[in-house]
């Protein structure tokens, strides 16, 4: 008895369908005819074009250095350096763009290499979407070039400070050791002894060298216990003080040796230059058909059966009436 209840009720839906074939089909075209004029002839086509580049560590750089140069150097730091405001006001002046700076940052994106398993590398992805393929090319190859200038500036602005630190320090140390080989010779002309001469490697401020001949040393040596213990810890300090200034002077050397390098063309590469394909990522036109012949059908058999029960109720009020 069931069984034949459900035949009769799956036959009535197919009546029900069958009758309203029509109707079905009418929609389906409909939907279909929306969905092929907006993706053939209204959707603007959007392309997706993208460039890689690698950044990495300088290994060929002092030691002094090598921190700061590790820090600018990293993924991350470029990413950031690309979305920063600069950047992007640089980008949208450049290329005399119309648009605002978040906009544009919200349309181009960075993908930082991984960092885990076999996958690890150090390769960022930059990439953009539009509907201008020229003009996508232009602005990720635009703003690859205006990220290296800036860090550039970021690193040469570091080294500039560092260097200044150096050069601070040196001439701190440069005071301390006069004032101390002057108070060395005051104390000596006092004795008789000859002057000690503390001289400059060369003339740009380089290490000191500092003299003291046999002559001194050894009327250095007759002088009594109080006196020889006085002059060494004189002597001492400028020693102490003279490896300290020749320490920064080494120092200053080596950042100065470092900023005459372009740093960034050493640590970044771009490994591709920007492509973008012919064909647009979107819109996906088979697939809009394919999602509006679906909808279609579903919107005709549901209008089917709404007319049929609403044509069932409206049988039902008549036969009441009767």
């Amino acid at each position: 008895m069931n069984n034949m209840e459900e035949e009769i009720s799956l036959r009535e839906i197919v009546e029900k369908l069958w009758k309203g074939k029509s109707i079905i089909v009418g929609i389906t075209i409909v939907a279909l005819l929306i969905s092929f004029v907006y993706s053939f002839f209204i959707a603007d086509p959007v392309y997706k074009g993208n460039a890689k580049v690698t950044v990495h560590n300088v290994a060929s750089v002092p030691e002094t250095v090598q921190p700061y140069i590790n820090e600018m150097t990293r993924p991350e730091v470029f990413e950031q350096t690309l979305k920063s405001t600069s950047v992007m006001k640089k980008l949208i002046k450049k290329g005399n763009l119309e648009t605002t700076v978040g906009k544009l940052q919200n349309k181009i994106s960075v993908e930082l290499p991984s960092t885990e398993g076999e996958e690890a590398n150090s390769i960022i992805s930059i990439s953009m979407e539009g509907t201008k393929r020229e003009e996508i090319k232009t602005i990720i190859d635009s703003v690859i070039s205006l990220t290296r200038e800036e860090l550039g500036k970021s690193i040469q602005s570091r080294l500039t400070l560092l260097e200044k630190e150096y050069q601070s320090k040196m001439e701190e140390e440069d005071k301390h050791i006069t004032e101390a080989v002057q108070e060395f010779n005051d104390i000596g002309a006092g004795k008789g002894l000859p002057t000690l001469i503390l001289f400059q490697e060369n003339a740009a401020g380089g290490e000191y060298v500092l003299e003291a001949n046999e002559d001194l040393l050894s009327q250095l040596k007759d002088l009594e216990k109080t006196d020889q213990i006085k002059y060494e810890r004189i002597n001492k300090k400028i020693e102490n003080l003279t490896s300290l200034y020749n320490f920064y002077s080494n120092k200053h050397d080596e950042v100065r040796s470092i900023s005459t390098m372009n740093i960034v063309d050493i640590s970044t590469n771009v490994l591709s230059d920007t492509f973008v394909p012919e064909g647009p990522i979107s819109p996906n036109k088979i697939l809009n058909l394919t999602i509006s012949l679906v909808l279609g059908l579903m919107v005709g058999v549901f209008v089917v059966f709404v007319r049929e029960y609403f044509k069932n109720e409206s049988d039902g009020i008549k036969d009441i009436d009767n």
